[in-house]
């Protein structure tokens, strides 16, 4: 006897059935995916943008439009972005250093972070930790307040665990703005006659450093019009009085300047006095930074030694960011007017990457970028002679983003290394820091007799053999330096001509006005 065969009726519903409950259960992990998602969300916040940030400060004028995002982009000023940055890493996993930075050094290690995870794991490593948290609230008009990227809470949890892991280290938060077409540095310092908005300005800063008992502030308020000098001299030494007397520090991070030849006299509107100018880097930012001045109010100068070649390729092209031949004659400058003991060198972590022969956006170059790179063909170069690399290559000819450019090269052999490489048929070099660099430059400042230096910035993707140096650094385990003579202090180094052209272009100038 056969099996009779199934009602056609029943099969469909059958598979009807079957269907409905399939996309039941899609409708169902879909949402609980989303919400799932929405809640891990909501716990982690908002983090802030680490890879391919450009450096905080500007050094030369080519590069005021050029450095995009620039600061601005780490913090966001528009709104309060106080959501808390939950790291990976439990408090348990991290161990108690072996080690502390030894506070009685005369060479102190600081840096400016936005990276907490970074913070956590190296805070040993520094006599002082900058957390880049904060900015100025409002754009075009100020009125006293600040924003910050930590929420109360997580400030108050993360000061403590620093002082956990360091007890030693100084914890010292950045204030930062950096003037733009979008926003500005104006009633917070004084300016349109609001001394009201100042004055509440400093008191909310005093209130964030006893509220969160942090050791002092940082103030980093950079590209400023020459005529706010004055108005921002007034502020810092009445904000420097009010946390000097609750016994806490202050730092200011200032443009860098290298000695001129020839001095003249800026007459800037608003101001009772001109400006003189004993420094060649003639834009907006490094007037309204008197070195003098703020030293006799600061207890730390910093000042921010990077950007001598900017991400674009015009003015001046590729090349190292900090060289210790640029170095010096910063040095020069700033020791006539900084007391050693305040005196810091800001050094980048950072390099970029340019293409030589194609229309390709320099980039930002991390240590990660450099294992990428040395994972595949190419040539190491350390130290970097590129007037001897343009004679022995044959491809010069077509590298026309750096041939134009070798007269700024000539007679320099930089201590910084060089990746030279090929990517998607386009030529391409990549400046960089690791741990020799890093050394040198380091030599360099404490044969200056320098009070210390600061990283820009501090983040997971630094090279961890600079670890391995700073350790012995900060322990005063490295053997002394030879101290430089007067004479090497006092000696200038000559300007190149393409580099006066750089500095001094009517093209650069209108452009800056613009600005």
């Amino acid at each position: 006897m056969t099996e009779p065969n199934p009602s056609p009726n029943r099969s469909r519903l059958s598979q009807g059935t079957k269907y409905t409950l399939l996309f039941a259960s899609w409708v169902f992990l879909s949402a609980l995916s989303f919400f799932l998602g929405m809640n891990l969300m909501q716990k982690e916040g908002k983090a802030l943008v680490l890879k391919d940030q450009a450096p905080k400060g500007n050094v030369d004028s080519g590069s005021l439009e050029t450095e995009a995002p620039r600061k601005e982009s780490l913090i966001d000023s528009t709104e309060d972005i106080s959501s808390e940055e939950k790291s990976t890493e439990s408090p348990d996993t991290l161990t108690s250093p072996e080690f502390v930075a030894d506070e009685t050094v005369s060479f102190r290690a600081s840096a400016w972070s936005t990276d907490w995870s970074a913070m956590r794991k190296t805070v040993h490593l520094y006599n002082e930790i900058h957390p880049f948290i904060y900015t100025l609230k409002g754009g075009l008009s100020n009125n006293g307040e600040l924003v910050s990227s930590w929420s109360s809470t997580s400030k108050k949890e993360r000061v403590a665990e620093l002082r956990q892991l360091n007890p030693k280290v100084k914890i010292i938060p950045t204030i930062f703005r950096w003037e733009n077409p979008k926003e500005k540095i104006s009633e917070n310092i004084g300016m349109n006659g609001r001394k009201d908005i100042r004055d509440h300005h400093i008191q909310v800063i005093v209130n964030e450093v006893e509220t969160y008992g942090y050791d002092g502030i940082d103030i980093d308020y950079e590209g400023m019009s020459c005529d706010k000098k004055e108005k921002f001299e007034e502020f810092f030494a009445l904000l420097s009085k009010e946390i000097h007397k609750r016994g806490k520090l202050i730092s200011v991070a200032v443009h860098p300047k290298t000695p001129s030849e020839k001095v003249k006299e800026l007459n800037c509107k608003g101001l009772s006095k001109p400006i003189t100018l004993d420094f060649r880097e003639n834009w907006r930012g490094p007037t309204t930074h008197d070195y003098a001045f703020l030293a006799k109010h600061a207890d730390r100068v910093k000042i921010m030694a990077y950007e001598l070649h900017p991400r674009k390729y015009h003015n001046p092209g590729p090349g190292p960011q900090a060289p210790n031949v640029w170095l010096k004659e910063i040095i020069a400058y700033a020791k006539k007017r900084v007391p050693t003991q305040k005196l810091y060198m800001a050094i980048p972590t950072y390099g970029y990457d340019w293409a030589l022969n194609c229309k390709s956006s320099a980039k930002a170059v991390y240590y990660s970028d450099v294992l990428r790179i040395k994972s595949g063909s190419h040539k190491n170069r350390q130290p970097t002679d590129i007037n001897r690399i343009l004679q022995e290559e044959n491809k010069v000819a077509n590298w026309r983003n750096l041939s134009k450019f070798s007269d700024i090269h000539k007679g320099r052999a930089y201590e910084d290394p060089t990746l030279w490489y090929t990517s998607g048929g386009c030529d391409r070099v990549a400046f960089y820091m690791n741990k020799k660099a890093f050394e040198e430059k380091m030599t360099l400042l404490r044969k200056y007799d320098l009070g210390g230096f600061s990283f820009w910035q501090l983040v997971t993707d630094n090279d961890p053999d600079i670890n391995v140096f700073l350790s012995q650094l900060v322990q005063g385990k490295l053997p002394p330096v030879e101290k430089a003579k007067e004479e090497e202090i006092e000696a200038k180094l000559p300007l190149n001509e393409s580099e006066k052209v750089i500095l001094t272009s009517k093209e650069t100038k209108k452009k800056i006005k613009n600005l």
